[in-house]
């Protein structure tokens, strides 16, 4: 009885496997066509030749479907002018009622991607299958009006800021409990934590894209190698050729057999630093005020070409021992 019992199961889990599956779709269609607007193209934002294309798009629902998200249900896609081959797609960012109804999108392209700037692409918004018992799609033809004029980084950046202001001052007025802008020292930026939150899930890259729009700005520090030359300070050395006052330092020079900047260094630069110590000395009984004029002194010489390069450092680590030994053994 046992063997006849297993025998009927296993063909039970046979029979199971072979019917068709039938499908429990998630949500019904939209209460009216999907749409896209205001779409905006701009370039170079991290780096030649990279794209952004972003903007508004309405998945119209009333109520909002609970079951399943909007990035579960519709997928946005770039297609090319073939009208079959996709180049990018997305799913919306689920922040405002579940990611239906009004949001924005943002689609980013490397210069890897080969994105043909200026050619009219087609938006398509398309119903998952997963969720759809009869998925349709709805195509939009981007307007080149779309594409920026601007061709530099910094005005891309700014462009692309003030977009994304616009954007948010429409979604705060659609969305009336949720704050997305706020005004700082440098203007308008985006709130913290709804503002950041939304744009920054919305298009990756954001804060490095448009810095301005937020309140704590991300920098990137120049860590390549630098080979340090002596190219300025030789320009500020020749700064008096083929001038009167050029024809005078050489015969100077020739007087003293000396170089050029060390005997301006000793007529001009030299006696104002020593009279700028003593005079603060005796005036203020302490030598910092007089230490202070000739660091400034030393700067001005070196740039009119009266100090050599090799002084000029010289005094400067003087005068940083100098500080460190007051901050770190005359206070002790």
């Amino acid at each position: 009885m046992k063997k006849v019992i297993r025998i009927l199961i296993v063909l039970a889990m046979v029979i199971i496997g072979i019917l068709p599956v039938v499908v429990a779709y998630a949500i019904s269609p939209p209460s009216s066509t999907p749409t896209v607007s205001d779409m905006h193209y701009n370039r170079n934002l991290l780096e030649t030749g990279d794209i952004l294309l972003y903007g508004e798009y309405d998945l119209p629902y009333d109520p909002v479907p609970t079951t399943a998200s909007a990035a579960q249900s519709f997928i946005f896609q770039l297609i090319d002018t073939d009208n079959a081959t996709e180049l990018g797609a997305i799913t919306p960012f689920v922040f405002f009622d579940n990611g239906y109804n009004e949001g924005v999108f943002g689609m980013y392209f490397a210069p890897a991607d080969n994105f043909t700037w200026g050619l009219s692409y087609i938006l398509r918004i398309s119903q998952n299958p997963a969720q759809f018992a009869s998925p349709t799609s709805e195509d939009y033809l981007i307007a080149p009006t779309a594409f920026t004029t601007k061709t530099s980084q910094l005005d891309n950046q700014v462009e692309l800021a003030i977009n994304v202001i616009n954007l948010a001052n429409e979604l705060e007025q659609i969305y009336t409990t949720y704050t997305l802008l706020d005004t700082a020292a440098g203007g308008t930026v985006l709130s913290s934590p709804s503002g950041e939150t939304y744009f920054r899930g919305v298009i990756y890259g954001l804060q490095l894209m448009a810095p301005s729009l937020f309140m704590v700005q991300v920098l990137e520090y120049d860590t390549s190698y630098r080979t340090w030359t002596t190219t300025n300070t030789d320009n500020y050395s020749a700064r008096f050729d083929a001038t009167w006052v050029g024809a005078s330092e050489n015969a100077t020079m020739a007087m003293f057999d000396m170089t050029q900047g060390s005997v301006m260094a000793i007529i001009f630069i030299l006696p104002l630093m020593i009279g700028s110590i003593v005079v603060t000395t005796m005036k203020f009984r302490k030598a910092e005020p007089g230490f202070i004029m000739c660091a400034v002194l030393a700067m001005l010489g070196l740039l009119m070409g009266w100090l050599p390069a090799a002084i000029f450092a010289t005094i400067y680590q003087l005068l940083g021992m100098y500080i460190a030994y007051i901050w770190f053994y005359a206070r002790g």
